[in-house]
């Protein structure tokens, strides 16, 4: 163990060290960055059967929808409670 505290004593050693430790980011950041472009997370395609939930004057919409118009007003038949 005395080597070593003998070894990081050094100031020359230690920039070496902030150095390469600096460097081992920059190239294990980079590889992440590579990994997770070449190799994207997969996911599943949204499905008929998926089930869209809105109550009390939300909105619920899914799938691929363009150009569509929403209009909200009070609502009139109602169970939700304090909407007015």
């Amino acid at each position: 163990m005395s080597r070593f505290w003998d070894f990081i004593r050094l100031k020359s050693n230690r920039e070496r060290l902030a150095w390469l430790g600096g460097g081992a980011v920059v190239v294990a950041t980079g590889l992440w960055t590579a990994f997770v472009y070449l190799y994207p997370l997969k996911t599943e395609p949204a499905t008929a059967e998926t089930q869209l939930n809105a109550s009390c004057g939300s909105v619920a919409i899914g799938g691929n929808v363009t150009g569509a118009t929403i209009t909200a007003g009070n609502p009139t038949s109602s169970d939700c409670k304090g909407l007015k």
